[in-house]
């Protein structure tokens, strides 16, 4: 018989984020009551330069930091235990300069000269850190076609990010790394490493090469499939982390009706990582920073919730929540074949099929898994429900709906991706794609409704790793935001996040104008 299988999103019961097309409310994490500077915190900082111990304040207190990097040279790293001290107190300990004051306004809290602080209620400083943004294009040089979802890092660190559709990336860098290497991955091609101190922060062309694999590599093509996933499994204990994280992640959530934008959202998520040896131990996520904005014009009377969001990307992680096809006792219901070899990071990978023998009565999925020769660790899958039963899945996906709304499922799809670190595989990027054609039963044409959900890895900690608060944590009732947002470019400072791709950059100055002119009617 067939074990109970983990489906992606279908067996979210608890901390789900509903996407609500008739009210477009999205879930998130409620900030704590913020007491000003006289709030009490406790946070262990080791060995952390100036800029890092104030992002860990920020994220701790769910607070920004306003400065000019200038005034914060030279200064000595922080070492600091702090147990229920107020902020103040904490803020004076790692800068003990007194010629520098401390500032609240709203959610900010402003570095400045003891000489500006009469004037900066009036002017608040904008954030010139100490960083360097590299932004630029990945191309394929064969076809000169963009690379979707390359992965750009610093090499041997444990920052990074992604590309978009259009292949365009944006990645900040800390002064303390302008001396290290940039490297860009994709599957199939050579990598690409450029010394970070040879870039300007104008953008930049990158094209990477097919990587050819010797013939010595080609003849492992004959290894059994069936055979080779059960080594994977039975190797995730090995290669991937046995202790908790904590990572920082930035998440994009979109909602269309007939290609048109009616919901953008993003946010920079701090998620608790426990260990994948843990497997009746759930990760976390919580809210650092987050917008939204939607298009009001676009509201209509289709009442129908669809099950995703952030909670589904960590669900996405499928060797942690040991996914049907990941499970030793469900390969018996699957085809598996070799569909060859490919490279990543200059090594190469197995490419592996599979998909759900057929006559079965539960419903399967199916997809390609890369797997790393050396370590056999998954670095990517792709997987989505069959064409042919895909209609199966409405029920699974469909959390609330009008019984007078008809809805038929066009495309589930997913995507995950792992990056090793010192030998070790953590989450990398996890992507959900969902279509369904909906129709009232009052209206003669159908609408089609897209979601599209993805959360990229940028840093990973393995040092202060900490569990969250009951109250942090992110549930599945809350509302990040009613307000509506002028989308502006410089939100995130000094954060990593996924440039968002041409067509949903004319989305958003759609959104904008229109948002615009219901501001002036209701004024």
């Amino acid at each position: 018989m067939l074990k109970p299988i983990t489906h992606i999103i279908i067996k979210i019961q608890t901390k789900t984020l509903f996407l609500l097309f008739c009210l477009l409310m999205i879930s998130g994490v409620s900030l704590s009551q913020n007491n000003g500077l006289n709030q009490r915190i406790s946070i262990d900082l080791k060995n952390l330069s100036l800029e890092n111990a104030l992002d860990s304040i920020a994220k701790k207190t769910n607070t920004y930091f306003t400065y000019d990097a200038s005034i914060l040279i030279g200064k000595p790293r922080v070492n600091l235990v702090a147990k229920n001290e107020m902020l103040k107190l904490v803020l004076r300990q790692i800068i003990p300069d007194t010629t520098l004051n401390f500032q609240l306004i709203n959610k900010q809290i402003i570095i400045v000269p003891t000489s500006l602080r009469e004037n900066i209620t009036r002017k608040i400083l904008k954030p010139q850190l100490n960083t360097k943004k590299i932004s630029g294009r990945i191309l394929d040089k064969r076809n000169k076609k963009a690379l979707a979802y390359a992965s750009i890092g610093i090499r041997g660190k444990t920052i990074g990010t992604i590309s978009n559709v259009d292949g365009e990336f944006l990645l900040n860098i800390q002064a303390e790394h302008f001396n290290d290497t940039l490297v860009i991955s994709f599957i199939g091609l050579k990598n690409t490493e450029i010394p970070l101190a040879q870039l300007s922060t104008d953008d930049i062309r990158i094209e990477l090469e097919e990587d050819y694999i010797s013939l010595q590599e080609v003849i492992i093509r004959n290894t059994d499939p069936l055979a080779l996933l059960k080594s994977v499994i039975n190797n995730f204990s090995k290669n991937y982390p046995e202790h908790p994280s904590l990572l920082t992640a930035f998440y994009r959530e979109s909602v269309s009706k007939n290609k048109n934008y009616m919901i953008y959202l993003e946010s920079i998520l701090d998620i608790y990582k426990s260990s994948y040896q843990s497997y009746n131990r759930i990760d976390m996520a919580k809210i650092f920073q987050s917008r939204k904005i939607y298009d009001s014009s676009r509201l209509d009377t289709v009442s129908l919730r669809l099950k995703g969001g952030v909670e589904g990307c960590l669900q996405l992680d499928i060797v942690k929540n040991k996914i049907d096809f990941l499970n030793l006792e469900n390969l018996s219901f699957y085809y598996f074949q070799m569909d060859g070899i490919s490279s990543f990071n200059n090594h190469p990978v197995y490419i592996i099929q599979f998909q759900p023998k057929p006559d079965l009565s539960e419903l399967l999925m199916q997809g390609t898994l890369y797997i790393d020769t050396r370590s056999l660790a998954i670095i990517r899958a792709e997987f989505s429900y069959p064409l042919k039963r895909i209609n199966e899945t409405k029920n699974h996906f469909i959390a609330q709906k009008s019984s007078k709304t008809k809805v038929r499922p066009l495309k589930i799809e997913y995507d995950v991706s792992y990056k090793n670190i010192n030998g070790k595989y953590y989450l990398n990027h996890t992507k959900g794609n969902l279509k369904f054609k909906v129709r009232h039963k009052r209206n003669f044409f159908s609408k089609t409704f897209e979601t599209c959900f993805e959360m990229a890895i940028t840093q990973v900690d393995t040092n202060n790793v900490e569990r969250f608060k009951y109250k942090e944590r992110l549930r599945p009732n809350t509302v990040l935001s009613k307000s509506r947002l002028p989308y502006d470019s410089e939100f995130w400072g000094s954060q990593n996040y996924i440039e968002p791709e041409e067509s949903i950059q004319h989305a958003l100055e759609r959104i904008n104008a229109n948002m615009q002119q219901v501001a002036k009617k209701d004024d």
